[in-house]
């Protein structure tokens, strides 16, 4: 019975649950990607199919010890944010990230800090645009905002200008996610829920592993507003709008990200 197992027992006896179940769902997602290589699954439905385990493992990873299963998963929901085609180029990539989390769910130890970030950092990034005179860089810069409509006009521009984005709604998971895998720039949102842009920059400048990362404040405030005075010294403001590109080109000069 569960109940007489040893916490170690029982950890174990979940691993194993994880890992059988985890091994259903990557068959799913490969059986969604050869469907419609074959042209015998319609495109949506994959999607579908692919944003809802991407989902199920972002959650499930860190539960049961495997936290880098959680972020490729959830670099996963952010390629498929929006993404209304599989294609070949799709295709290719939508498969490197099943790979990589089947590799880790295979893996008897899980990989340190710093192989954990060459993993990450090596994962597709979907441009919404033709890679034509955009030079693209290795420069990866979280965007934290719960704003789905200032997700997707500044995420863009950061794209735009050839940085890997990732976007995360929620503040909270924000921490865990920088903590991992420490961006080359942070930008939040100044007003959110639960947490503020300000508070968020705070903590993290208070933790040794993200104490470094520069970091910036999105807001629409006018620069003379009093409640900007609370900014920690050397943390950036950039101002959406019209004032979007010169005080994001002076955040990328200043920091030397460009």
């Amino acid at each position: 019975m569960a109940s007489n197992l040893s916490p170690d027992d029982l950890e174990d006896r979940l691993r194993v649950e994880f890992m059988d179940d985890a091994r259903d769902r990557l068959e799913v997602m490969n059986a969604a990607l050869e469907g419609v290589a074959k042209g015998t699954r319609e495109e949506t439905a994959a999607i579908g199919v692919l944003r809802l385990e991407a989902h199920n493992f972002k959650g499930m990873g860190t539960s049961f010890g495997y936290p880098t299963v959680s972020l490729v998963a959830h670099r996963l929901e952010d390629y498929l944010s929006g993404l209304k085609r599989l294609e070949a180029r799709e295709l290719n990539d939508a498969q490197i990230f099943v790979d990589r989390i089947a590799e880790l769910v295979d893996r008897a130890e899980q990989p340190q800090v710093a192989e954990t970030n060459r993993i990450i950092r090596a994962l597709p990034v979907r441009y919404q645009f033709e890679i034509t005179d955009i030079q693209i860089s290795n420069v990866e810069i979280m965007l934290v905002t719960p704003s789905k409509v200032v997700a997707k006009k500044v995420g863009g521009e950061l794209a735009a200008c050839g940085f890997r984005t990732v976007t995360v709604s929620d503040p909270i998971e924000s921490i865990s996610l920088a903590v991992r895998v420490p961006p080359d720039m942070l930008i939040a949102s100044m007003v959110m829920d639960g947490l503020s842009g300000l508070d968020l920059i705070r903590g993290l400048r208070a933790m040794s592993v993200t104490h470094n990362v520069p970091m910036a404040l999105l807001t629409s405030m006018s620069l003379d507003n009093p409640a900007l005075k609370e900014i920690p010294h050397g943390v950036s403001v950039i101002r959406v709008g019209e004032h979007f590109g010169d005080d994001f080109a002076a955040v990328v000069a200043k920091h030397n990200l460009g």
